[in-house]
């Protein structure tokens, strides 16, 4: 699924592109796109394969023709799954490596991280993953799911008689944990999701 959602990333930036995002880039040969995935660190286990997949994506696009006739050049850059180094990154491929656009992130703290970035310099992102929503900026492609998309049919299956009738739901201590907390006891919550018990 995961290559699928990239595919349909790199669909879109193309349109992006196509729409004049990013003047600079016509006048290339290629149209460079960056790659932000922590190679090293603790989240390496989780973001290497990410950028595996851009490049296998990238090889592919390229091999059917690229992107109005030009090949995609990627730019893999390494946070090392380091919050503040990925806002240097950030910065680098927009403003050094002029990319068109920017697969990464894998942590809300690293795409916290680099929005200031993108909105300062108006530079596109694509961020993979589910995120607890209360964001939005035209920055940024969410490519997951927000609380509402998760929790919800989990917990409409956890009440149901195939889900065992639970009525508790024990999140875990991440960012998604607050939002889906106010997302079940939100008026717009099923009433009968709301009790606990």
């Amino acid at each position: 699924m995961q290559r699928r959602t990239l595919l349909k990333a790199f669909a879109l930036s193309a349109s992006v592109i196509s729409m004049g995002f990013s003047l600079q880039v016509y006048a290339a040969d290629t149209i460079k796109v960056g790659i932000m995935h922590s190679l090293s660190g603790t989240m390496a286990i989780s973001e290497t394969p990410l950028k595996d997949v851009a490049l296998m994506a990238i090889d592919d696009i390229n091999a059917k023709g690229g992107v109005l006739g030009k090949k995609l050049e990627p730019v893999v850059v390494d946070p090392a799954s380091n919050w503040p180094l990925f806002a240097e990154k950030a910065r680098q491929l927009l403003t050094q490596d002029k990319v068109a656009a920017v697969f990464g992130c894998w942590t809300s703290v690293s795409r916290k991280s680099v929005l200031p970035v993108f909105e300062e310099l108006n530079g596109l992102l694509f961020y993979p993953v589910q995120y607890e929503g209360e964001e939005m900026s035209p920055n940024v492609f969410y490519t997951g799911a927000a609380p509402n998309q998760q929790a919800i049919p989990a917990v409409e299956y956890l009440l149901s008689e195939d889900g065992g009738g639970a009525k508790t739901l024990l999140p875990s201590r991440y960012r998604l944990r607050l939002p889906a907390h106010h997302q079940q006891n939100s008026p717009r919550f099923p009433a009968r999701q709301r009790h606990s018990g």
